[in-house]
């Protein structure tokens, strides 16, 4: 008796369920129209995020490239004073020390073309260009330091 009753009870259950969680072909129209809506919404809000990222991160380059661009003005303003002072040197000082100053001025001419060869959407994402730069002018700053020291300039 007990088990014809669980069964009974059961039943009940299982086809009240069946019945509450039915929904007619019309509302299944509409919900799935108000899903294809909500989608659309949330397409067009991603693009335009990924719009103004886009010009967030180009208006970033174009400061940062700036910026570098000064570097690097300073750098060969740096350098053509070493070569400068290299003419004042004996042949054998000046041989030994131009192939630094060379070595310097190729360094930032590759720091100019990496920073105006840059593109958007690159292999290279925005934040691993950016270090790489940073690390090439302190690199480049620490040489002719260094060789400013050496020289006693």
């Amino acid at each position: 008796m007990k088990k014809s009753i669980r069964l009974v009870a059961a039943s009940l259950f299982l086809t009240g369920a069946v019945f509450t969680s039915c929904k007619s072909n019309e509302e299944k129209v509409e919900d799935a129209q108000e899903n294809v809506v909500e989608a659309k919404e949330d397409e067009m809000d991603a693009q335009q995020d990924l719009n103004e990222a886009k010009y967030e991160n180009a208006s970033d380059y174009e400061q940062f490239k700036e910026a570098t661009q000064v570097v690097i003005a300073e750098n060969e303003t740096r350098i053509a004073e070493f070569k400068v002072k290299l003419q004042a040197e004996t042949a054998e000082n000046k041989a030994k020390w131009q192939s630094k100053v060379d070595a310097l001025e190729k360094r930032n001419d590759k720091l100019e073309d990496d920073i105006d060869d840059f593109k958007e959407g690159a292999s290279e994402n925005w934040n691993d260009f950016k270090n790489r730069i940073e690390k090439s002018k302190n690199d480049i700053d620490a040489d002719i330091q260094a060789y400013k020291k050496e020289h006693n300039y």
